[in-house]
């Protein structure tokens, strides 16, 4: 993996061409990518299954009665903490899949037309409205690129908490879980990710927020890593973790807006040769809202420009190039007054 996916747009071609070729997806021997994707789904199956299933509890629980310990005390305390533990599980697990290939651009998205609806709220929220340099954080409350009752992570977070009802059962078992699925989710994951992208809040400041803010940072930096939030086990696990220790001088420049990075060019290939027309409006029409954003269009100019000058055999940059430059004119700017 190369450890180039950032390129100052002043320097010369050279730096342009890396960060371009790093954009590009990864080509993996066969039997490794067979591995990876076994160890994926094996892994995540196993801890949603443990999250769902965990028969350990209920033969504790059994062991504890017989030697003492009130029905009360195992239904109405111990219950709800082994169902908020296993909530939290689900949670990450689901959570970790579903970001990583439900809301960036991957087979799902490429294939379905009700998750490219998610990875175009997605999309937005990375490269409009919190896009890396200094507008990766303002304002002083989140500012979501779905309005609304926010279905594309509503809507999977009813649909678990519905199959958990039909195959548990509607008891105090079913409750804790779905309770811990709600307040997880949307008590500490949700306003986690939300207070990354604002400084008015108690949170900042506190070294166990800066760490899980730099691993996210180095998401935007490069989305094809470090999906989680609260803690970055699945990431670690599954071979997607980006450490902030080891990535000083990326995370220095991500908040520069002299910088272009692989995630910007990864959805800038996506919007200008495969976006749909209604994902295309919806990219015109958010960056009419938030013009500082387009910012980025510049710096991809500069590094594709680079790219056909010194590889003028590559077709798809010189294409890249000039559907760049129709989408500037789409939004009412030119190159000059990006």
């Amino acid at each position: 993996m190369t450890r180039t996916r950032t390129v100052k747009v002043d320097l010369d071609a050279r730096h342009s061409n890396e960060i371009y070729v790093a954009a590009l997806k990864p080509k993996a021997g066969f039997f490794s990518k067979l591995l990876s994707t076994l160890w994926l789904f094996v892994g995540l199956g196993a801890l949603i299954w443990f999250a769902w299933s965990e028969p350990f509890s209920g033969m504790l629980f059994n062991w504890l009665q017989n030697h003492g310990i009130a029905p009360s005390v195992v239904t109405y305390i111990l219950t709800p903490i082994v169902m908020f533990v296993r909530a939290v599980i689900a949670v990450e697990a689901i959570g970790y899949g579903y970001h990583r290939f439900f809301q960036h651009v991957g087979f799902f998205t490429r294939t379905a037309q009700v998750f490219r609806r998610n990875q175009r709220f997605h999309w937005i929220h990375h490269m409009i409205i919190y896009p890396i340099g200094r507008l990766y954080k303002h304002g002083k409350r989140y500012h979501s690129s779905e309005k609304g009752f926010g279905l594309s992570w509503v809507l999977p977070g009813l649909m678990a908490a519905g199959l958990f009802l039909y195959t548990h059962g509607f008891n105090m078992v079913s409750l804790s879980f779905i309770f811990g699925l709600w307040f997880y989710a949307k008590m500490i994951v949700d306003l986690t990710h939300a207070r990354f992208h604002f400084d008015n809040h108690p949170w900042v400041g506190k070294p166990y927020f800066l760490w899980l803010e730099e691993i996210h940072l180095l998401h935007h930096w490069d989305q094809r890593y470090n999906f989680t939030i609260v803690h970055p086990l699945m990431d670690r696990l599954f071979g997607t973790y980006l450490n902030p220790a080891t990535h000083r001088k990326e995370l220095q420049i991500s908040l520069e807006d002299n910088e272009v990075t692989v995630s910007d060019l990864i959805n800038w290939r996506y919007l200008l040769t495969e976006a749909s027309p209604s994902e295309y409006a919806a990219f015109v029409s958010a960056a009419q809202r938030y013009p500082k954003s387009l910012r980025k269009v510049k710096h991809l100019l500069t590094v594709l420009k680079h790219r056909t000058d010194s590889h003028p055999e590559d077709a798809e940059a010189a294409a890249l190039h000039t559907r760049a430059l129709n989408l500037v004119t789409a939004v009412g700017k030119t190159p000059e007054t990006l």
